[in-house]
């Protein structure tokens, strides 16, 4: 049981760094225009942009490494109360954590040079298609975890409220997957409500250790 407590403990502290971090993440890509179509003026945004996306990089990293133990103390708060909805719904979570280091992989080949080797503008776009293309799947991925976890989190510890606002969370996941379309403030408003739900577990499951613990 010392255990268990332990890893839900810990697990709701790196819940609440990852929610900040990916609200980090997404604050040095905000200010970024949507890339030009145009060869040359790509290539100046590249140049322009450099620190923002690096930084961006970085952060997306820590931010995926730290969503591992956050789910295993989910699944451990969960697994009791409605054990389908919690394998399922904290596997799909998982499955964003490659898909997360795989497109920070990615986003690196735009600033980092690798054996000096350059790209042509046509490689940088094909590059940027497969990132944004790449959190479009996290986006709906994100949408059906949230809604799974969120019936599993209503009869557990955790309680309703962390399950209300999660409903909402999902709604503007499947929203935000299409940021082409909606518009940075939409956006905003998603990454907000993700990284601030990230940070509410967080803080629910440390409550519910010192509940048992007391």
């Amino acid at each position: 049981m010392k255990k268990r407590l332990n890893i839900i403990k810990f697990g709701g502290i790196t819940f609440i760094i990852a929610g900040i971090l990916f609200f980090v993440q997404y604050l040095f890509l905000l200010p970024l225009p949507s890339p030009p179509l145009v060869d040359k003026e790509l290539m100046t945004w590249l140049t322009r942009w450099r620190f923002n996306i690096s930084m961006a990089d970085e952060v997306l990293l820590f931010a995926a490494l730290f969503l591992i133990p956050s789910i295993v103390a989910l699944y451990q708060s969960l697994v009791k109360g409605d054990k389908i909805k919690a394998l399922v719904g904290c596997g799909i979570l998982a499955l964003t954590i490659p898909i997360y280091v795989f497109l920070d992989i990615i986003l690196g080949r735009l600033v980092y040079p690798v054996y000096n080797l350059e790209f042509s503008p046509d490689i940088y776009k094909l590059i940027l298609s497969i990132y944004y293309g790449g959190m479009h799947m996290i986006a709906i991925l994100l949408c059906l975890a949230t809604t799974i976890l969120c019936f599993a989190i209503r009869k557990s510890a955790i309680g309703k409220p962390a399950a209300n606002i999660g409903f909402i969370v999902a709604i503007f996941d499947l929203i935000g997957a299409f940021p082409w379309l909606i518009g940075n403030v939409v956006v905003f408003i998603s990454q907000l409500l993700f990284s601030a739900w990230f940070i509410f577990l967080g803080i629910r499951l440390l409550r519910v250790s010192e509940q048992v613990e007391g």
